[in-house]
């Protein structure tokens, strides 16, 4: 795809890399998947890509940020990587305005993907008519896990409102345990707040903040409600949670510290890994509230223009085969991204996704990251860390924050 070459992106710091000799069969990938179960994950990618033929040359950066960095300082700097992953849709999108993408519009088609994805997928990963990135799955980023022993011997059901839940944290507290696994970092928030605002306000309140950019909505008393939570929530941590990473708070849960998890449906796989299993120590459900619908990221794999693109249209292939997609999803505790594809033998983790995906597809909302610039998530983040961490803000001042965020979108 090549349309005006305007370069908008500006690069943080320097990133050095020695690239491998070229072929037709390597395949330079720059990718995020760092932790256990991620890195399990990626190993099965590039298993499957050596098997078609193809040579791994693997660039691990830890953190999607530091990951996004690095690829786009060496677009810019005239050495583009073959591959880089993208969770970001309109990121993902100006980097195809600017003509930085290879489209994969022929293996699309080859491939009948507009056919074997769901609508939501298939729209994220489009652009002007032509296929930007290669989905790798679906993903849940608002999962919520529980530690079966803890609920149990409080006597406890999963909580399923938001009232329930903070009723309960007080019981779980004075157990002596944290109520709520948590890592004051900008995801981890971002991913615990749309998950209160799709619980206090209903789909379509959520829709028209997060997808329509509705300031009004953005004000009002359900948005008002998911401060008044957020607020609550404050005193249902443990005293690690600041800078914490997902993957550490996870250990709380797995441990018997922690009795809840509100997180991405990865987090499973870290379980798993653990020794744990879905349904016996730990149990999986959406958050409160949150009524059957899965606020949806997506791993896209997008191909730089300058890449390898013979390498680039294999492994465009090779993600979406069915064998690949089960695979790495299994690794990775994420659902395949192809609606034909069934895993077979799901545990109730799966169940509970793969229900929605199939039977009610409309049930998918974007998350934050498919709906808003990196400028403005960043912006959110920044207002529901402030807040967190700012007794004295209101949630009212809070909602007015966030509907001045909104009515500074341009377009």
């Amino acid at each position: 795809m090549k349309t005006g070459k305007k370069i908008t992106w500006v690069a943080g710091a320097c990133w050095l890399t020695v690239a491998a000799p070229v072929s037709a069969q390597n395949l330079d990938i720059i990718h995020f998947w760092t932790s256990g179960a991620e890195a399990e994950a990626a190993k099965v990618l590039a298993d499957a890509y050596t098997a078609a033929g193809g040579t791994w040359v693997d660039n691990a950066v830890v953190g999607g940020p530091a990951a996004r960095a690095a690829a786009m300082n060496r677009i810019v700097g005239g050495n583009p990587p073959d591959v880089m992953q993208w969770t970001s849709v309109l990121g993902l999108r100006d980097l195809a305005d600017q003509g930085l993408l290879h489209d994969i519009d022929t293996v699309a088609e080859q491939g009948n993907w507009q056919s074997v994805l769901p609508p939501l997928l298939f729209d994220r990963i489009s652009y002007d008519g032509h296929v930007i990135a290669a989905p790798l799955n679906i993903q849940a980023s608002n999962m919520m896990f529980y530690n079966t022993s803890i609920l149990s011997e409080l006597g406890l059901s999963v909580a399923t409102t938001w009232d329930d839940f903070l009723a309960d944290a007080e019981k779980i507290k004075a157990a002596g345990y944290t109520p709520l696994a948590l890592g004051v970092q900008q995801s981890q928030m971002l991913y615990l707040f749309q998950s209160i605002l799709l619980g206090t306000g209903g789909a379509a309140h959520f829709s028209a903040i997060w997808t329509d950019h509705d300031s009004e909505a953005a004000r009002d008393e359900a948005t008002v409600k998911a401060f008044d939570v957020l607020r609550a929530l404050t005193a249902d941590v443990d005293q690690g949670s600041p800078n914490r990473t997902w993957n550490e708070s996870s250990y709380l849960l797995s441990n018997n510290k922690a009795a809840y998890q509100i997180v991405g449906d990865w987090a499973k796989a870290e379980f798993i890994v653990a020794g744990l299993t879905p349904g016996k120590e730990f149990g999986c459900a959406l958050a409160p509230g949150n009524d059957d619908h899965m606020v949806v990221i997506t791993d896209m794999m997008a191909f730089p223009e300058g890449g390898n693109v013979e390498a680039q249209d294999k492994f465009a292939s090779v993600i979406m085969d069915p064998a690949t997609q089960l695979a790495f999803n299994t690794a990775k505790g994420s659902s395949v991204a192809r609606t034909d594809v069934v895993a077979e033998g799901q545990d109730s983790c799966g169940i509970l996704k793969s229900d929605i995906i199939r039977n009610t597809p409309q049930n998918l909302l974007p998350s934050y990251s498919g709906t808003f610039s990196g400028d403005t998530y960043g912006e959110i983040g920044d207002l529901v860390i402030g807040f967190w961490n700012d007794p004295s803000m209101t949630s009212e001042a809070a909602a007015q924050s966030l509907a001045d965020i909104l009515d500074a979108i341009e377009g």
